[in-house]
């Protein structure tokens, strides 16, 4: 299958395959849909049902795949997609390949912020280093 190069903010190619692109809309959509329908308490239990049924934790270039994949413009952008919704996204293209990582969501109190992020191996991915001093976990999954 054709493969699209997109370069990563560490300049870096990154190539996805078109399936891999459609794959990640239709999850950023599924969770746009789940965290709109949902509490996070089920959508919490839902991730870990999955999660148990993985081989393993998903590896940096898989990760890197399915991190373009679930921020592409398109069909997802119809409404408000954040940190929330893509890093769902990111862990729901990781269980589709039966591969885990770790769901994050956290607080910081002053001034008031929420955000959510992805862990592969204790490490978020993608994120600011010092996330974990900015924000205490409320969620984990």
């Amino acid at each position: 299958m054709k493969s699209q190069v997109f370069v990563s903010s560490r300049y870096e190619e990154i190539k996805i395959s078109l399936l891999d692109r459609i794959a990640g809309q239709l999850l950023v959509l599924l969770a746009y849909l789940l965290i709109g329908f949902l509490p996070l308490s089920t959508i919490s239990k839902i991730i870990s049902v999955f999660k148990s049924r993985c081989g393993r934790e998903i590896y940096e270039e898989e990760a890197k795949v399915a991190w373009k994949a679930v921020r592409q413009l398109g069909i997802a952008s119809l409404g408000r997609v954040a940190c929330l919704e893509l890093s769902l996204a990111f862990m729901l293209f990781a269980l589709t390949r039966r591969l885990s990582a770790t769901w994050c969501v956290g607080v910081s109190i002053n001034p008031f912020a929420a955000h959510a992020w992805v862990e592969i191996n204790g490490i978020p991915f993608k994120e600011q280093d010092e996330i974990e001093h900015l924000y205490k976990k409320i969620l984990v999954v």
